[in-house]
């Protein structure tokens, strides 16, 4: 799989789901926040990882937060642990179609509907609380407001 195709099939998959895209991100948009997806290239091997990040639109309106400002920041790999060796395998550059083929499937009945959930501060709470966001990083500001009742 080249550069150009993976971004491509990525980019498919999203578009179908609802995502924009703007400067090499991908975000979902819906009532209390933001998802934004971003590919960043590996300094150190021919693979992307896949950073994902959540505004909370409670805390400042943004319509294309950068990944790296989010109030919630984490690596796909992170968010699904059980998934992480699909992911990293259908990441990397001159890798097989079928790893290709079963990272799109993953994206498609995991990681879309992940992302919905987290558009509405109910998902973002029980994801909180079930542990899901264990390795992300949470502002405190984000904390503070999904606690609130």
């Amino acid at each position: 799989m080249d550069k150009a195709n993976f971004k491509k099939g990525i980019g498919s998959v999203l578009k179908s789901a609802g995502f924009t895209s703007k400067s090499g991100s991908w975000f979902l948009r819906g009532g209390d926040s933001t998802v934004v997806l971003n590919l960043q290239k590996s300094d150190f091997d021919e693979k992307f990882y896949v950073n994902v990040g959540v505004w909370l639109q409670s805390l400042g309106a943004v319509d294309f937060p950068s990944e790296n400002k989010c109030h919630i920041q984490a690596r796909l790999t992170s968010l699904f642990p059980d998934h992480a060796e699909v992911i990293d395998r259908g990441s990397k550059m001159g890798g097989s179609t079928e790893d290709f083929a079963a990272f799109v499937e993953l994206l498609e009945n995991e990681v879309v509907p992940f992302c919905n959930d987290c558009l509405l501060i109910e998902g973002l709470r029980s994801k909180l609380e079930a542990g899901v966001f264990k390795k992300a990083l949470i502002m405190k500001s984000a904390r503070d407001a999904l606690a609130q009742a």
